[in-house]
C-alpha cells in the first residue's frame, strides 16, 4: 500500500504552478483528496451544492448516488479542507464557470463535469514535476489520509470516514511496527 508522507504531499503541491490555467484548482483538488480522504468517483461527483452554500459547510454530506456502495456519509471538513472548498468555488467564479449549487464543483474546460480520468491524470502529471518516488493518485490519497488518521484515532471512526462496511477493511491501515508490539507487551502486569 502506497502512503504519502505530508512532506511528500507539499513536494507534490510546490510543483504546481500557481499562475496556470487549472494551477489553482489542481492545487485545491490535491489538498481535498488529502483531508477527506474521498474516492475519485465521490470527488468528481460533488457539485457546488454539496460543500459550499455562502462559506464552505463544515462537513460533506454524500448522497448515496456518489458513493461506493450506494451507501451515503458524512464527512466533516477541517479548517485547511474548507480552504480547499473555498479555493474551488473561487476558481469557478474566477474563471467564469458556473458556481450554482447544481453545478459540478470539478469543471473541464467545456463547463462539463471533470472525468474521473482526468483528475487521475492531472495527479499524475503533477506527481511526475515533483518526481515523488512513491506513485501518487487519488488513492494514494485516501490511503495516506486512513493511515494517518489510524494512528490517531479509533479504528471505527476510520472506518465510518472512509465508507467501509466492514472493519476488517480498514485494519489494513494499522500498520503495526514491532516496537509498537514489544511496548505493549511490556505494559502487561507481571505475576
Amino acid at each position: 500500500m502506497r502512503i504519502l508522507t505530508p512532506s511528500a504531499t507539499r513536494q507534490l503541491l510546490a510543483v504546481i504552478p500557481p499562475r496556470s490555467p487549472f494551477g489553482v484548482r489542481d492545487h485545491a483538488v490535491i489538498r481535498l483528496f488529502a483531508q477527506t480522504g474521498l474516492r475519485v468517483g465521490e470527488m468528481v461527483g460533488l457539485n457546488v451544492g454539496h460543500v459550499f452554500g455562502q462559506v464552505p459547510f463544515d462537513q460533506i454530506d454524500l448522497p448515496a448516488a456518489i458513493c461506493k456502495g450506494r451507501h451515503s456519509r458524512c464527512i466533516p471538513l477541517n479548517p485547511a479542507a474548507q480552504q480547499a472548498v473555498q479555493d474551488l468555488v473561487d476558481f469557478l467564479k474566477m474563471r467564469g464557470f458556473q458556481a450554482n449549487p447544481d453545478s459540478p464543483l470539478l469543471q473541464d474546460r467545456r463547463h462539463r463535469r471533470l472525468p474521473a480520468r482526468e483528475v487521475q491524470r492531472l495527479v499524475q502529471v503533477h506527481r511526475e514535476a515533483a518526481g515523488l518516488p512513491v506513485r501518487a493518485t487519488p488513492h494514494t490519497f485516501r490511503h495516506s489520509f486512513a493511515s494517518h488518521l489510524a494512528t490517531r484515532v479509533s479504528l471505527r471512526v476510520v472506518q465510518q470516514l472512509l465508507g467501509h462496511r466492514f472493519l476488517a477493511s480498514t485494519e489494513v491501515y494499522l500498520h503495526t511496527q514491532p516496537a509498537q508490539l514489544a511496548q505493549a507487551v511490556a505494559t502487561l502486569p507481571a505475576f
